[in-house]
């Protein structure tokens, strides 16, 4: 899940790289990488795992945060004195505009161009997160609570599998959580007529297509617009990015992930 509030660097495995071996057209394997398709494709030409400092230079120097190579992470030593609220992961994108990366990891990798795509939403759910963190935590703790609110649940929850249902709202149904069936089967014909798109937003879930595996779900949030959708792709991501953001600043949403409607992540439902 997302290491909010977890202490930065994250965990990982030895060197923090990943068992699926590097792909520089990974994004070919499903239609439903869209979203993040243009950035991907500045990394078609690496034959091999660019080094983290690559991704900086392809999102610019005016992108809004930088990637920051993580060291391997020391061996767990018992922890002494206060937590220090600066050294947490959402501490360390928000106040410091420093996103801690793995090299030559595909869950870090795809974060990274998932920030590509939406960066206003992503900055406004690690800053979410952040006061969220802060708001619990006493001065001179020696460790977090123990265990999350339903609110920092519900942020986990989009940012690893978050799906965004763009939909027109005077003519596409919304996702019914009581049936799935159902709502898969009319998102899908909205999806077909033009009247809704489907975004994965949640970098868990673009790492699940890297490989077959069993049929997943994604936790959904649906974006009602008033007007017909845009055609261009690029102005669907700039639409769903803002109107996630607004919803993020929003008090009180996301904190009840158990409502969310579920749908999978399936191209059959969720592509043109």
């Amino acid at each position: 899940m997302s290491a909010a509030g977890r202490a930065a660097p994250r965990e990982g495995g030895a060197q923090g790289s990943s068992p699926v071996p590097w792909d520089p057209l990974f994004h070919e394997k499903s239609r439903l990488y869209w979203p993040i398709r243009p950035q991907a494709e500045a990394f078609a030409a690496s034959a091999a795992w660019p080094e983290v400092e690559a991704y900086n230079r392809a999102l610019g120097d005016g992108f809004p945060v930088r990637f920051a190579e993580q060291a391997p992470r020391p061996r767990r030593r018992r922890r002494r004195g206060p937590v220090d609220p600066a050294a947490l992961y959402d501490a360390r994108i928000h106040v410091d505009g420093r996103v801690p990366t793995r090299p030559r990891n595909w869950h870090d990798f795809l974060n990274m161009l998932v920030w590509a795509a939406f960066p206003r939403a992503k900055a406004e759910l690690h800053a979410r997160q952040h006061r969220a963190i802060a708001a619990r935590l006493d001065p001179g703790a020696a460790a977090l609570p123990p265990a999350r609110t339903r609110e920092l649940d519900g942020l986990a929850l989009l940012d690893e599998g978050g799906l965004l249902l763009l939909h027109d709202a005077r003519r596409a149904p919304l996702a019914d959580a009581s049936d799935l069936r159902r709502s898969a089967d009319e998102v899908r014909d909205a999806v077909q007529r033009g009247e809704a798109a489907a975004l994965v937003f949640g970098h868990a879930l673009y790492e699940s297509l890297l490989q077959p595996g069993p049929l997943i779900h994604a936790l959904v949030q649906p974006i009602p617009c008033e007007a017909p959708l845009p055609a261009a792709p690029s102005a669907l991501v700039a639409l769903a990015d803002a109107r996630l953001c607004d919803a993020l600043r929003s008090p009180g949403t996301f904190a009840h992930p158990e409502r969310s409607a579920r749908l999978p992540l399936d191209e059959r439902v969720l592509c043109r």
